[in-house]
């Protein structure tokens, strides 16, 4: 039986989107036929940079070769678990010994070969001792795999983990780079899980929205957005950044707080969470009482002008520094510093929150990256003047198309801020 997708001629339109739920009447996404995909194109892209194996710590990267998930270990700087793609084997999985190690052995569809992590980080004076059995361990399942003498690439390390390896004698690379150019063109499959997590999104918008009243605390209307983000399939919330008033100028970027909004407030919130592995990430702005004031719709609208006049850029073969040529008139500190604010760029989206490529006035221009098919990509610019009171903020989430590119982020802004 085929693997091919089906619908991919609707792959791009934002509103057809499958259920939730497996269902024995309808074709939905393959999540096992998907998870291969994802390990063969990581494969390919290793023997394209000339690596013999990759040896993987971030948690993002884990699963995208192995569909494994243990929810707790969220972020890779734990060194708790690591998977290995070596040659054209299967990969090997060393996960946390005990009830960790055993669960993932039931969850498992792709990895059969097991093996119990050494963990090094935190150990104290076992530290250098633990680390040696580490880097042995993964020397031995080179030699098994047959890639013993070729470069092994790592994705993120320590200095004691890296050096471990260096005493063992391995010729090590970067792994981030191979990585995330095979996550950053995405499969139909991936595409229509992301089109669903925007779905779950825009749902936690319109809950936002009809409960943003004078009294109502940051941190309680965040509370509200956690909990239909989960009741829709979320599996975590990665930050939910969250500003009122005064807070938004300068931009407090800390997440909620316990700060009352109050009426007239601008509200603005960055939801990114996670659905089935896939990420999302774009703002909206509110006014607390929908009566906004003349300054907070000109700084609307001039964020709004400043997104789309980079947005309308996007197309497969476009050059990311003819997407920041708009931004140039703006004078943000992307240009001042050389580097990325965080604050008006574009990002892939997808198994990752921030992946390949940037778009930014920091480096753009200098070293341009080229826009292709099938990539997801988040776009946000800010508007407001230091010393105001207030700031505006807008982000949208969109897929590359084959000739353009479609906004998976539906959720409308305010019509009482758009000019009509």
């Amino acid at each position: 039986m085929s693997n091919k997708f089906a619908y991919a001629h609707r792959t791009y339109d934002a509103k057809d989107i499958y259920g939730q739920y497996a269902a024995d009447w309808e074709k939905r996404v393959d999540v096992q036929a998907l998870v291969e995909k994802r390990c063969e194109r990581a494969r390919k892209m290793m023997k394209e940079h000339g690596l013999g194996a990759l040896l993987l710590f971030r948690h993002e990267w884990i699963r995208y070769v192995t569909g494994l998930w243990p929810g707790m270990h969220q972020t890779g700087e734990k060194l708790f678990r690591y998977c290995l793609l070596a040659g054209d084997n299967p990969p090997i999985m060393f996960e946390t010994p005990g009830i960790d190690l055993e669960c993932q052995k039931l969850a498992s569809r792709l990895v059969t070969d097991f093996r119990p992590a050494m963990v090094w980080r935190s150990s104290g004076p076992a530290t250098e001792a633990q680390a040696k059995k580490f880097a042995q361990g993964v020397k031995d399942a080179l030699k098994e795999a047959g890639v013993a003498g070729e470069t092994l690439g790592v994705d993120m390390m320590d200095f004691f983990g890296f050096q471990s390896l260096k005493d063992a004698g391995l010729r090590l690379a970067d792994a981030q780079i191979p990585v995330q150019a095979a996550s950053k063109i995405k499969f139909a499959e991936e595409i229509e899980l992301i089109k669903q997590a925007c779905a779950i999104q825009d749902a936690a918008f319109y809950v936002a929205e009809q409960a943003i009243r004078p009294g109502l605390r940051e941190q309680e209307l965040k509370g509200l957005i956690i909990a239909e983000l989960y009741r829709l399939g979320a599996e975590r919330v990665e930050q939910i950044t969250m500003a009122s008033g005064g807070r938004t100028n300068p931009f407090y970027r800390n997440s909620a707080s316990d700060k009352m909004i109050r009426y007239g407030d601008i509200v603005l919130i960055d939801i990114c969470y996670q659905f089935m592995g896939y990420n999302t990430c774009y703002y909206r702005n509110f006014v607390c009482g929908g009566k906004p004031t003349k300054r907070q719709k000109e700084l609307h609208k001039i964020t709004y002008d400043s997104l789309y006049a980079a947005i309308d850029r996007v197309k497969p073969g476009v050059s990311t520094a003819r997407i920041v040529e708009p931004w140039k008139k703006e004078g943000y500190s992307d240009t001042e510093h050389g580097s990325v604010s965080l604050l008006q760029f574009g990002h892939g989206v997808g198994i990752c929150n921030h992946e390949t490529p940037f778009c930014t006035l920091g480096y753009s221009e200098q070293y341009p990256d080229t826009i292709e098919q099938n990539m997801v990509m988040s776009f946000e610019t800010i508007a407001g003047e230091p010393g105001e009171s207030e700031m505006a903020r807008l982000e949208e989430q969109l897929v590359v198309t084959p000739t353009g590119h479609e906004i998976l982020s539906l959720y409308p802004f305010p019509d009482y801020l758009m000019d009509r």
